[in-house]
């Protein structure tokens, strides 16, 4: 579960690192964050892109940066539409059967 919400946060945190594309700013703010394998991490940033919206991938990096995962997620998740909330379950999906042990 824990890797679902870091993935979902990673996607919306990325505008804070300093440039590259969104893609490589999520695969970064995973790598540093060490839960998951880089190769996990590059699946699940490919996967965000791929599934997500701009604006949900923003939001994702955003939560990434907060440092505080739980809270982060919690908000993100509250602001939601129902289409957006379709969107991070295809994305939550996607790295539950792609990306877990890259």
């Amino acid at each position: 579960m824990k890797k679902l919400f870091f993935a979902s946060a990673f996607a919306l945190v990325l505008a804070g690192c300093g440039g590259g594309s969104k893609q490589a700013q999520i695969a970064k703010l995973c790598k540093d964050d060490g839960d998951m394998s880089a190769a996990e991490c590059d699946c699940m940033a490919k996967a965000a892109v791929d599934k997500l919206d701009g604006k949900m991938v923003d939001m994702l990096i955003k939560a990434a940066k907060s440092g505080d995962d739980d809270a982060a997620m919690q908000s993100m998740m509250s602001d939601m539409t129902s289409e957006q909330m379709g969107q991070f379950m295809a994305f939550g999906m996607e790295i539950a059967t792609t990306c877990e042990g890259s």
